[in-house]
């Protein structure tokens, strides 16, 4: 009797022992996080991050001039503006065809083309749209048929290192989801043809370095990231500025004149889907101390690609020396 009774109460101690071991290992997460992300000195990395689980990846920003959608609806051509790439569309005629040589006499007074700053779609190849029925700016789209995006126009193309190069995004095979386009030097020489498959990518874009002629797959699957902390060009200024975009499907609401900070409501209508609802202007530079003041009354909320809202608030940005970023995060679902 007396063993039955040891033998018993030594089996509750282990199983205690064993189910506070368990709770130790089940910790919740955190409400609130405050996080840190670092784009580098200059602001040389992109960092792509998820309101979930963090940093999902840092990748040098510096090796792409240009990049494609990969969706099969989509006709988004970027350029790769914050690290000096520039686009301008060649005058041309109707029916003009791809030659050799062009005169670039003119250059300087032709208009920039810039990325959109309010939609992806909006890429600089897209910027000379003319208002025409299934003119996607670069190619027009040929819906009785094929159902592909045929080439209209010519670009020159400044890349990272200074170089100028012709362009000519000759067609989007939808179906297939692989864009034709050619390149060359300004004289016509080095002409390089390109058959670019995006078929195989789970990103939003496929990127390409026009310099060494490489596809480069730099971008995480775009169902794992919110935000991306980068470098981009403000359209309203136009201006290289360093900040915050959404990803396709990632919707935000900025609250200005915010007196307690710890507020949590708020009306899901506001959501909105401009990419750059973030963006750059929750700090601003003090020219009297070189450094950068954060506004401290703004907030935003966040709702990712499965309708989780979370909760942001800026709490510090050193500007280009270290590219760090700190703010605080809160999971509204928890």
């Amino acid at each position: 009797m007396k063993k039955t009774l040891i033998l018993t109460i030594i089996a509750i101690f282990f199983l205690g022992f064993y189910s506070c071991s368990d709770d130790s290992n089940n910790t919740p997460e955190p409400r609130t996080k405050s996080e840190t992300v670092t784009m580098g000195a200059n602001y040389e990395n992109d960092i792509y991050y998820s309101l979930k689980n963090g940093v999902v990846a840092q990748v040098d920003r510096a090796e792409w001039d240009i990049a494609f959608a990969v969706n099969a609806m989509s006709s988004s051509i970027l350029i790769n503006e914050a690290s000096g790439v520039e686009l301008k569309e060649f005058p041309t005629d109707d029916g003009w065809q791809w030659v050799a040589a062009i005169d670039t006499t003119r250059y300087s007074t032709w208009d920039a083309l810039y990325n959109g700053d309010e939609d992806w779609e909006d890429g600089a190849f897209s910027a000379n749209i003319n208002g025409e029925d299934y003119n996607y700016g670069w190619g027009v789209y040929d819906y009785m048929v094929t159902h592909n995006i045929n080439g209209v126009a010519l670009y020159v193309i400044k890349l990272r290192n200074g170089d100028y190069k012709q362009i000519f995004i000759e067609k989007k095979q939808s179906v297939d989801q692989i864009y034709v386009f050619k390149f060359a030097d300004l004289d016509g020489t080095n002409q390089q043809t390109v058959s670019l498959d995006v078929s195989d990518s789970n990103a939003n874009f496929v990127y390409y370095n026009l310099e060494s002629n490489l596809k480069l797959n730099r971008e995480p699957d775009a169902s794992t990231w919110d935000l991306i902390f980068t470098k981009y060009i403000d359209n309203s200024i136009p201006y290289n500025v360093s900040g915050v975009i959404q990803n396709i499907g990632v919707e935000a609401i900025e609250i200005d004149d915010v007196a307690d900070l710890t507020l949590e409501t708020y009306v899901d209508a506001e959501f909105d889907d401009n990419i750059t609802e973030i963006g750059s202007d929750w700090k601003d530079f003090d020219m009297g101390s070189f450094t950068y003041v954060i506004d401290t009354d703004r907030m935003y909320f966040v709702k990712d690609q499965s309708e989780n809202v979370y909760k942001i608030v800026f709490t510090g940005f050193e500007g280009s020396s270290t590219g760090i970023v700190n703010f605080d995060i809160t999971d509204l679902s928890l």
